[in-house]
């Protein structure tokens, strides 16, 4: 089959992957020297996912590499399974043997005695751990001791494989809800585990700054921060042009000038308007792509999009956020005595919004009094959808 010139969505490698070439460098060395461990900060849409999975490539041959994604996380006993599970379906993938994740599965359903005599025949690390799942279904086990047990057993694994291992939690916001005993626990560990080390992935400005920056965390100033911001234009630019130029098909300055400009540098989108407008040229058989041609292709991608926008707009938000976010949606930074003038309402009464709204990664604020919505293609909607519907 011929290969794709976009890929839409999920984690992406090269010649999909650009313009992250320095947070691969920096991560890399303090991965391999043990330094450090990373906290990742970007909002939705930003490729963090991406760059655990070619940050994983780089050094694969060197870590056991580990992703955990915490999104689906209900309770410790989930946190148990996702983090032994991954560990062992890393091993195998690296190491191209089979049936230890399978057996240890067992622990998680079916007979507990079939899996104690499953886990008998794996012995070690994994067989110890898995019987601490076993008590823990019987009752014998409290969560507290799962969780420990959970980091406790990637310490003992990296001991007995005699292989260092990067553990990374993608989405790690989502480790919230454990009321910070997940947090307490891994500083208990940290010391004791010389060749382990963690880096942090999710959307929330707000934990990085309760769970690393305040002094009376558990893992206070415990891990470096890595903050992504939008792939620059040139990257943007030549990309396009040379994923197009394999198909013989051109594109103006102009267009791609237009491209960043609507997609504000977030590879989601930009690989998504890329897409369509291949998509159209093949169509209407054109082989140079315009300004005109990107503006069709936006509000296409635009109209996609619709159903999701308005439910994360109607339901993420407050009262007052969304008007916050309607007023700030008419150009691309305002200042917030302008809003607090379209509000008719003291820039005092804003603040908690304000904060709540820069917390979750939803505005950004490049100087002081000076704010802007982070998702460019997310502002432009609500523009289109929101403020012109009340004749703003």
């Amino acid at each position: 089959m011929p290969e794709s010139l976009f890929i839409v969505g999920g984690e992406v490698e090269p010649p999909y992957f650009v313009g992250r070439r320095n947070e691969i460098e920096k991560m890399k060395m303090d991965i391999r020297t043990l330094a450090q461990n990373n906290v990742i900060i970007g909002p939705r849409r930003i490729g963090k996912t991406s760059l655990l999975k070619n940050l994983k490539l780089s050094v694969q041959g060197e870590f056991l590499f580990v992703t955990v994604n915490c999104r689906e996380m209900t309770g410790f006993s989930d946190f148990f399974r996702a983090v032994t599970q991954a560990l062992l379906a890393a091993y195998e993938e690296k190491h191209h043997v089979k049936g230890l994740a399978q057996r240890y599965s067992q622990i998680f359903r079916g007979k507990i005695t079939a899996a104690y005599k499953s886990l008998s025949e794996v012995g070690g690390s994994i067989e110890h751990v898995g019987n601490i799942y076993l008590r823990f279904r019987e009752k014998d086990v409290d969560e507290e001791e799962l969780v420990f047990e959970t980091f406790d057993f990637i310490r003992k694994f990296s001991g007995e494989k005699k292989e260092p291992i990067i553990i990374a939690f993608d989405e790690f916001q989502e480790l919230k809800r454990f009321n910070g005993r997940i947090f307490n626990t891994l500083k208990s560990q940290m010391d004791s585990q010389p060749s382990v080390r963690y880096i942090f992935s999710g959307s929330s400005v707000s934990l990085l700054h309760e769970v690393f920056l305040k002094p009376d965390s558990p893992l206070y100033l415990m891990a470096a921060r890595i903050q992504l911001e939008p792939i620059e234009e040139e990257h943007v630019r030549k990309y396009i042009r040379d994923r197009l130029l394999t198909r013989n098909i051109e594109i103006t300055e102009r267009a791609l000038k237009k491209i960043y400009e609507y997609t504000g540098g977030f590879p989601f989108y930009f690989q998504k308007i890329g897409f369509i407008l291949y998509q159209n040229s093949v169509l209407k058989n054109k082989n140079i792509i315009d300004e005109e041609d990107v503006k069709s292709a936006f509000n296409s991608m635009l109209g996609e999009f619709d159903s999701e926008f308005e439910a994360r707009y109607e339901w993420k938000f407050s009262h007052q956020q969304k008007i916050i976010l309607k007023f700030l949606s008419k150009e691309e930074y305002r200042r917030l005595s302008e809003i607090s003038s379209d509000m008719q309402t003291p820039a005092s009464s804003l603040t908690t919004s304000m904060k709540d709204l820069y917390n979750t990664m939803t505005i950004a604020k490049p100087e002081e009094g000076l704010y802007g919505i982070l998702d460019n293609v997310f502002r432009i909607w609500i523009q289109r959808n929101i403020l012109r519907t009340f004749g703003e």
